[in-house]
């Protein structure tokens, strides 16, 4: 009996992932660009959050390849499409559309470009039976990250599912990188954000000025943790990195602060977005929360488990 060709990938679940600093790696010791897409990344640090993104690829008669985000076309999820087109390149793939629902606020600094190629790339590996393994969907999501200048680190950090409080000590994809993570028990805390609309971080990315900086205090910042493993070092480093970078704006640096004062462990500014992230003991939760909510408007909260698991298929 001939096997029946489905015509929709099954639901491919990818969890979220908040950057708290980061260190640029796209350039060669003699300052010439990385020509391998893979071995190009970023080393730094973060929490992987559970509240994150499914995602379903389906054949389309349309003639061309869409995106749907939460019920919505998106013509600009530049990402999902270039995981297609690179797919494509390799694969005799026809026109497709992806479906994503994703949890977090979206060009905030939540990990949804990253988190929804790799979910692209399973869904269709899914769909049309390529049989990619792990490290093979990584290394199509990370490129089109890369190509798509949306991220650097994301995808190793989703894929690896190595630590809900976790480092990048090494960059690129999942193939060629190094993830190492905090021994904490990651079910004691909450992740609680702070989330006041999209920004574009291509620019941030490619300002040499800004690069220096980046490059500067995200090796200082690592090196640091690496000293001092804890979520406390984590994120006061992380702090310092948005304050000497100059990424991070004086209202979400006070706001870091008002967290810390109200009880949260750590705070800092999403990298790259406009959002802080507040790491809170669960004992503290509601207590924090009552106080956080007063400065901080209702509908731009944002929380979260952590969580110590990557893409799996639902």
């Amino acid at each position: 009996m001939l096997k029946k060709r489905k015509s929709a990938s099954r639901r491919i679940y990818v969890p979220s992932a908040v950057s708290s600093f980061f260190e640029i790696c796209d350039t060669e010791p003699d300052g010439s660009r990385i020509s391998d897409e893979l071995r190009i990344g970023a080393r730094g640090g973060g929490f992987v959050i559970q509240r994150g993104n499914t995602s379903r690829a389906l054949k389309s008669n349309l003639g061309s390849d869409s995106v749907v985000i939460n019920g919505k076309s998106a013509p600009d999820a530049r990402t999902s499409l270039k995981v297609v087109e690179l797919l494509r390149k390799d694969y005799d793939i026809p026109h497709v559309k992806i479906y994503h629902k994703i949890e977090p606020p979206i060009g905030s600094g939540f990990g949804t470009s990253g988190a929804g190629a790799i979910g692209a790339t399973i869904a269709l590996s899914d769909l049309f039976d390529l049989k990619l393994s792990l490290s093979q969907a990584s290394d199509y999501a990370h490129r089109a990250e890369i190509e798509s200048v949306t991220g650097l680190g994301t995808v190793i950090s989703l894929i690896s599912g190595s630590g809900a409080m976790g480092l990048v000590t090494e960059p690129g994809s999942f193939s060629v990188g190094r993830v190492d993570s905090l021994l904490n028990n990651f079910s004691d805390y909450i992740l609680i954000c702070a989330s006041f609309g999209p920004i574009e971080k291509s620019t941030v990315l490619r300002e040499e000025g800004m690069r220096r900086k980046v490059n500067e205090f995200g090796h200082e910042a690592l090196e640091q943790i690496l000293r001092d493993r804890t979520p406390e070092s984590l994120l006061y480093h992380s702090r310092i990195f948005a304050e000497k970078t100059g990424i991070a704006s004086s209202k979400l640096l006070k706001l870091a602060d008002d967290a810390k004062k109200l009880g949260a462990i750590g705070a800092t500014q999403n990298m790259i977005g406009n959002a802080v992230h507040c790491l809170v003991s669960r004992s503290k939760r509601r207590k924090f929360l009552a106080s956080f909510g007063r400065i901080v408007p209702r509908n731009c909260l944002f929380e979260s488990n952590l969580s110590q698991s990557g893409p799996r298929i639902l």
